[in-house]
């Protein structure tokens, strides 16, 4: 099989992954305990080191469990057997994997490469590898309701390991969605219409038209006869027809389906001799320009392509499309969001539409020939860097890795790859925060035909736990065909345990937070959105109380912080819960020049000989527990004055330092000698773990 990655590019992607972005590491465990008392305070021996190192051992090699493990990091596999037929996965909004990553739906077609009609079957299988007897492929069901582009939407119900969906035809004409329980072996309810689009919680989906999708873009319809085609070119520009809305999918008898918006209303808005979107002054992508607006809408076709919901259910993002008249030569398309509770309406300037993704807090990403955009609903938007070395020019399938806002995984069109005979399509992803791109592979297609409806994309589409990639290929010679990329060695998610039921968060955890400064040296950064962060602020000495609670209300204030994203811990970040003797600080002003007596310590040193007083403690690897989880990016600032080793030792004997991201850490063994030269110890330690190690002070 050809495999076409590069190998060093994609250790690369792994490296970039863990320092930048918001990948969780696998937590191995709720609270992952080791024999003896954890909350005994560590001792600097050779024990206490090789007890480390064994189980930072064991937490990397938990972080980057694969039970599956489908291929290796920097291969591709062909999972389709090309001795059994034709094969496709679906669109690329839409994962395969089961949430516990055990199966992987496919489609089997009878061909590839020519027309369809209503008579056309297409087979639905699962991949089962969690069988007793080996990987087993067996075909389940199928459907004359599909096309060569998206197949017949096949994906799982939500979260579930066990109910599918997918379109199926109950007359020649008509469409409705089908739930297939794959282990009672049949079909267990139907949907009022046929799906586009499902919610990542599976409560919730849209419809759209297939008969009118089929007459205006064949590769995204179902085939329907020829007196239907005539009644939808008839009724150009209907205002009972759009994006419908299906909620309550878990109780299918009850569903009953609402317009959420006509394609009167679009095309109303669209006509409109606005250039710039009044909320953010930027200048809309398309337009008439000029043309007769009523002629428009009386012979021209009016259809909406692309719909698909955020994943919290809430917004619906789609393509307006008007084409088949005397205007143009194609189509023109306007890219527009819409609520799904009021129908409230928000045309996206800048794009012109083509592909696009949602992902969490109502973010997506649109994708054209012109480039990248990211747009938030009725906030923002703005273009993206192209990935130039890939895309020149941007069109591809874009789509956001399952838990990350900064993380796209997309592909190209054939084109011109230096040392290939023929074009190429190149499948990369896309690291937002650094502008760097990897190649996951070049593939060239082959015996496939040069009609636009029938050409067989890479749609590539995200595993869960977003370690894989899944696409259709023809590179091999041996028609379309399935493959699997293995592009990243840990679990954003831990398949079969954790389900993603919100969007992830930013922390900031400011441990010895002083006055606050260090939070707001954090604020000030340029080209950070640390603002978004939650922020948790520790801090023990009575005497900096009321300097850390103006300090924090002033960064409230001025950096309209919502101050439910602030909290301070009046209280030390230690092993246990309970109280401590704490050294206060003598010394009238700090060497910065900041205010005195902001220091102290639990241990004694140069400016933490004063009186001792009793504070609260934290158990901090408790904390974090109750506190984030897996999929949060969090950084973990720590400097509190000599207690930094006691608190590594803990973390990393309970398991919970892979919770953290990043860790800024100020040293302290100039006068914890009896720490000297474990530093270096425990920042290879957090380097064998992938966290990013930021020294301060």
């Amino acid at each position: 099989m050809l495999a076409l990655i590069s190998r060093n590019a994609a250790a690369t992607f792994l490296v970039v992954c863990t320092i930048i972005l918001s990948f969780r590491t696998i937590y191995a465990g709720a609270r992952l305990l080791e024999a003896g008392n954890p909350t005994d305070p560590a001792a600097p021996n050779p024990e206490l080191l090789g007890e480390l190192r064994n189980r930072v051992i064991s937490l990397a090699a938990n972080i980057t469990y694969d039970h599956y493990n489908y291929v290796g990091v920097g291969e591709v596999r062909r999972i389709s057997n090309a001795q059994t037929g034709f094969h496709m996965s679906g669109y690329f909004d839409k994962s395969p994997w089961s949430s516990d990553g055990s199966k992987l739906l496919f489609q089997r077609v009878p061909f590839y490469d020519r027309g369809m009609s209503e008579f056309d079957v297409l087979e639905i299988g699962i991949i089962d590898f969690d069988s007793t007897g080996g990987t087993q492929l067996e075909i389940l069901t199928n459907t004359t309701a599909w096309n060569h582009q998206q197949g017949t939407m096949l994906q799982w119900l939500g979260w579930s390991n066990s109910v599918i969906l997918f379109n199926k035809r109950t007359s020649p004409n008509t469409f409705v969605g089908a739930m297939y329980d794959i282990v009672q072996r049949r079909e267990v309810a139907t949907l009022p219409l046929p799906f586009y689009s499902i919610n990542s919680d599976g409560t919730t989906a849209l419809s759209l038209n297939f008969a009118r999708l089929y007459v205006a873009r064949r590769d995204y319809g179902y085939a329907v006869d020829h007196p239907v085609q005539t009644q939808v070119r008839a009724n150009t520009c209907p205002d009972d027809d759009g994006v419908w809305v299906m909620t309550g999918l878990q109780d299918p008898p009850n569903v009953k389906p609402r317009l959420v918006v006509s394609i009167r209303q679009v095309f109303e808005i669209a006509a409109r001799p606005d250039v710039v979107d009044p909320i953010t002054q930027l200048k809309y992508a398309t337009g008439f320009n000029g043309a007769d607006i009523k002629v428009i809408q009386t012979e021209c076709v009016h259809w909406i392509n692309h719909a698909q919901l955020n994943r919290e259910g809430t917004k619906v993002l789609f393509l307006y499309r008007v084409g088949h008249c005397k205007y143009w030569r194609g189509f023109k398309t306007f890219v527009f969001t819409a609520d799904v509770a009021t129908g409230e309406l928000w045309r996206v300037p800048l794009t012109h539409g083509s592909h696009h993704d949602f992902g969490w807090d109502d973010n997506l990403i649109s994708c054209d020939g012109s480039g990248y955009y990211h747009a938030k609903f009725k906030t923002f938007a703005v273009p993206l860097r192209r990935p130039e070395d890939v895309a020149r020019g941007g069109d591809g399938h874009c789509s956001f890795a399952p838990t990350s806002n900064q993380f796209i995984l997309s592909d190209t069109y054939p084109r011109p790859i230096p040392g290939f005979q023929a074009p190429a399509r190149t499948l990369f992803t896309w690291d937002l925060v650094r502008n760097r791109t990897t190649i996951i592979g070049y593939y060239s297609p082959v015996k496939e035909s040069t009609d636009i409806a029938q050409r067989v994309d890479l749609h590539p589409r995200w595993s869960r736990d977003g370690r894989y990639v899944c696409f259709d290929s023809t590179h091999e010679g041996l028609g379309r065909q399935v493959y699997v990329a293995k592009v990243y060695s840990k679990a954003l998610v831990r398949p079969g345990v954790d389900v993603v039921t919100r969007p992830p968060r930013k922390f900031f955890l400011d441990l010895g937070a002083r006055t606050g400064d260090s939070v707001e040296k954090m604020l000030i950064k340029p080209r950070t959105d640390y603002s978004d962060y939650i922020i948790h602020a520790f801090e023990c000495n009575p005497e900096n109380m009321p300097l850390v609670r103006s300090g924090l209300d002033r960064l409230k204030a001025e950096y309209k912080l919502h101050p439910e994203n602030v909290v301070l811990v009046e209280a030390a970040a230690w092993i246990q819960k309970g109280t401590l003797s704490f050294h206060m600080d003598t010394r009238t002003a700090g060497n910065d020049g900041q205010p005195g007596k902001t220091g102290g310590s639990l241990f004694d040193s140069p400016h933490a000989r004063g009186s001792v007083v009793t504070v609260p403690s934290v158990d901090f690897s408790e904390y974090l527990e109750s506190t984030v989880q897996y999929i949060d990016h969090v950084i973990c600032k720590i400097d509190i004055e000599g207690a930094e080793y006691e608190l590594l030792a803990h973390i990393i004997r309970r398991g919970s330092i892979i919770l953290c991201d990043v860790i800024m850490i100020e040293w302290h063994s100039r006068f914890r000698t009896e720490w000297k030269g474990w530093d270096a110890e425990f920042e290879a330690m957090m380097e064998q773990l992938h966290i990013h190690v930021i020294k301060i002070g």
